[in-house]
């Protein structure tokens, strides 16, 4: 028996579904939609042909349909997803496209719209579907193809979405772009989109002044003109003319002080050089779109730079609640309560930082506390529930718990956690070259080169462990031939890495080739300015006689890290054995 579209609204009606399978017919991109707009769009449309389907197929869409009216849009979209194409029925890939595009699930509406696109290619709102969401994933070319199609009502945006989604593609790709841009404008060469268009390409690739003559060539016309005022700021303030950016969008706004987008471009222009007056348009911004988790965020965070923390974390308490917002408004309300003294308040918050950028700064901020008061109980469970929430990531988790440690000085519990990892990760490298580094601070030479041995014997072209051990042999044995055999190999694998160089200039110097040292450390030292090549570079020439350079290298390095115990202790060292 197989059934008909008309079937499975019929039966849909009987169930008192209240929203039906709008498939071709309707252009919402709703998920659901009354039985009425059905009706008036049944007497709109052209009658569409739609296949019979399965009872597998019926069964299936019906499910979708009571999942949706149950708001489990998960199923309707897997089930609808699946039959598309399964039947490859247009009707039922375009039902697919508006559901997963509803709920901004990009990729699925990608296939799905290429999909539709692929049943019906003369539908115009699967080929802007699918045009936008091209531009979205970087598919620029295959983008602009379809957008360069569409009739001009649909077209405009999309070109300006291609032109600043090109910031990622490659020069080759971007000149590409241009190309087609310059094209389509001996076309319409009046068309402000694609002015705008090329105007941004030439700002990505650098023409920044042809760039801003295109944008001002649109203002000249309409000086209200949003995407070219935002094209012509950008480029003044990259040229560091920020007083006519400012006075640009302050103009336009006077005459459309209801304009969104503007305001908030001007408030984040602001940013830059006057917070105090970018957080008085973010306080007009939220007063215009009270709610927005988003305005709400930006103004919090202006708020905790002007040390205005009582405003902020009233902001930050109403978007915990948010979806998007809300492990972050819980991390920024722990570093306000750290930044208080308040450690416990801050853990608190600390700890319900969720997956996203935050998480393992909050990590580390919630263990430093736990750390700096000698809670080692709660550190781990911290880190034994992380590697059960995350066990793809156990490997990781046991180094950054073991670098915790090691940051406050705890060398022992370190290694013991390392040791831990390896009986589960018993070839990683990561954790091999951890514990020997830990180990080497705890002054037992022969527990780190056990440990960078193993690593060799598991890849014998492991650069940073041939020169780690290379370098911990000529710095803290009389190995020193075996110490240059080792560095040269790494050095012969990456002949610009700072770090080997700075050990074949360490290991010269043990050897007691003076000048191949300072010529390997001066190259470190530009390549890298770092303050432990300073103190290497400054003993060496200390005690060739170069003693005024020596401490203006130290200086130097002391500059670079104000903090140093090594270039402290070299000096004095040094001066006592005069």
């Amino acid at each position: 028996m197989n059934f008909t579209i008309q079937s499975l609204l019929r039966i849909s009606k009987c169930f008192g579904v209240s929203s039906t399978l709008l498939l071709a017919a309707c252009a919402t991109q709703q998920p659901l939609v009354s039985d009425e707009t059905i009706e008036e769009k049944a007497q709109t449309e052209p009658e569409i042909v739609y296949k019979n389907f399965e009872p597998e197929t019926f069964y299936s869409l019906m499910v979708a349909e009571l999942a949706g009216d149950r708001q489990r849009y998960d199923i309707a979209l897997r089930n609808y997803v699946q039959q598309a194409h399964q039947t490859r029925d247009k009707a039922v890939a375009a039902r697919a496209t508006r559901i997963a595009r509803f709920l901004g699930a990009r990729q699925v509406t990608l296939n799905s719209s290429l999909l539709w696109l692929e049943l019906e290619p003369s539908n115009e709102e699967a080929q802007v579907i699918a045009a936008t969401e091209l531009a979205q994933a970087g598919r620029l070319s295959e983008s602009i193809k379809l957008a360069k199609n569409l009739s001009e009502k649909d077209v405009d945006s999309l070109f300006l979405s291609i032109a600043s989604r090109a910031e990622q593609s490659t020069d080759t790709q971007r000149e590409g772009l241009i190309k087609e841009y310059t094209e389509l404008l001996e076309i319409h060469p009046e068309k402000p989109e694609l002015i705008i268009g090329k105007g941004l390409l030439l700002a990505q690739s650098g023409s920044v002044d042809e760039a801003l003559k295109l944008a001002q060539a649109v203002l000249k016309d309409d000086p209200m003109n949003v995407p070219a005022a935002k094209l012509e700021t950008n480029i003044l303030r990259e040229l560091e003319r920020n007083d006519e950016a400012k006075a640009r969008l302050s103009s336009m706004l006077e005459q459309d002080p209801r304009n969104l987008s503007l305001r908030l471009h001007y408030a984040r222009l602001l940013t830059h050089d006057d917070i105090e007056g970018s957080k008085e348009q973010f306080e007009i911004l939220n007063e215009q779109k009270p709610g927005d988790p988003d305005l709400m965020f930006s103004l919090a965070l202006l708020n905790q730079e002007l040390g205005l923390f009582d405003e902020a974390k009233a902001l930050y308490s109403e978007l915990i609640h948010t979806p998007n917002r809300g492990s972050s408004a819980h991390f920024y309300l722990g570093e306000i309560a750290n930044a208080q003294g308040d450690t416990e308040t801050a853990l608190v918050h600390y700890q319900q930082v969720g997956a996203g950028q935050d998480f393992m700064l909050a990590i580390n901020r919630a263990s430093d506390i736990l750390l700096s008061q000698n809670r080692l109980e709660d550190f781990g469970d911290q880190f034994n529930k992380l590697r059960r929430d995350f066990p793809q990531q156990e490997e990781r988790l046991y180094l950054s718990q073991s670098n915790l440690l090691v940051r406050h000085a705890m060398l022992e519990e370190a290694v013991n956690i390392l040791t831990e990892g390896l009986t589960f990760h018993t070839q990683s490298s990561s954790l091999l070259y951890a514990r020997a580094m830990a180990n080497e601070q705890r002054d037992l030479i022969h527990l780190t080169e056990e440990d960078l041995r193993t690593i060799l014997n598991y890849d014998t072209t492991n650069a940073t462990a041939l020169n780690a051990l290379g370098y911990t042999l000529a710095d803290r044995t009389d190995r020193f031939e075996e110490a240059f055999e080792l560095i040269s190999e790494a050095f012969a694998l990456n002949p610009d890495d700072p770090a080997i160089i700075d050990s074949m200039g360490w290991v010269h110097y043990r050897l007691g080739n003076y000048q191949q040292a300072i010529t390997h450390l001066r190259e470190a030292m530009k390549a890298f300015p770092d303050h432990e090549i300073a103190a290497h570079l400054g003993e060496v020439l200390w005690v060739v006689g170069e003693k005024q350079e020596a401490e203006a290298i130290w200086q130097e390095g002391l500059r670079l890290n104000p903090d140093s115990d090594i270039i402290p202790g070299v000096i004095e060292r040094l001066k006592a054995e005069q």
